[in-house]
């Protein structure tokens, strides 16, 4: 009966280590790329009782706002309270030939903790992970491009040269400076761009235009 109740400790050392660092969130994500195909054909869902797998199934997408992202706690009172169901029926559904934790094996997690990961979670929340990272870097590449689209003409009512503003390798150039060393929370307005502009003038002739600016 005990042993039904609760995942039996491994030595530490031969736990797998958990991929997905603590503090990862997807707290934006609000679905997750579901593979269908493993989960029809799954000896889980072929083998379980209906409410074995209503629960298992709950708990696939209950590991997604876990911390780390894809993994569940050890502890049987709290999977009970996370799946909505008592301890007592939570010992019950364990006690099935199949139980709701199938397939659930112990991970240790870069923060220490021991917890429990499932394999295609696991896949589930690097490609959740993965597409999130991708939709990050082309929104950043879609701010730099309107940046740098709109860059030479606020370097021309700053008062730059009309030859620098055409000049792209220059523009890119004095972007990086600003990024670099003017860039307050993304804000650019003329007189923080006149500042550049006269730092970047002194920097470019070889004065040390920080010394200058403190002075």
């Amino acid at each position: 009966m005990e042993a039904a109740r609760t995942i039996r400790l491994v030595d530490s050392d031969d736990l797998f280590d958990y991929p997905i660092p603590s503090g990862e969130r997807l707290d934006s994500h609000f679905f997750i790329t579901w593979r269908f195909d493993w989960w029809l054909h799954s000896e889980f869902r072929l083998l379980a009782d209906k409410e074995v797998r209503a629960v298992g199934f709950d708990l696939f997408n209950i590991a997604q706002k876990e911390d780390p992202v894809g993994t569940l706690p050890l502890d049987e009172r709290l999977l009970a309270r996370l799946t909505g169901e008592s301890l007592e029926e939570w010992r019950r559904l364990m006690e099935r030939p199949i139980g709701p934790l199938y397939n659930w094996k112990q991970c240790r997690c870069d923060n220490g903790y021991v917890r429990l990961y499932h394999p295609v979670v696991l896949k589930i929340a690097q490609d959740a992970l993965g597409l999130r990272e991708d939709r990050l870097a082309k929104r950043e590449a879609e701010r730099e491009r309107k940046r740098l689209e709109a860059l030479p003409d606020k370097m021309l009512r700053s008062g730059a040269p009309k030859g620098m503003t055409e000049d792209k390798a220059l523009v890119l150039q004095f972007d990086q400076f600003m990024v670099d060393h003017f860039d307050a929370m993304g804000q650019r307005r003329p007189a923080l761009i006149r500042k550049a502009l006269e730092a970047f003038s002194l920097m470019r002739e070889g004065i040390d235009w920080q010394s200058e600016f403190s002075a």
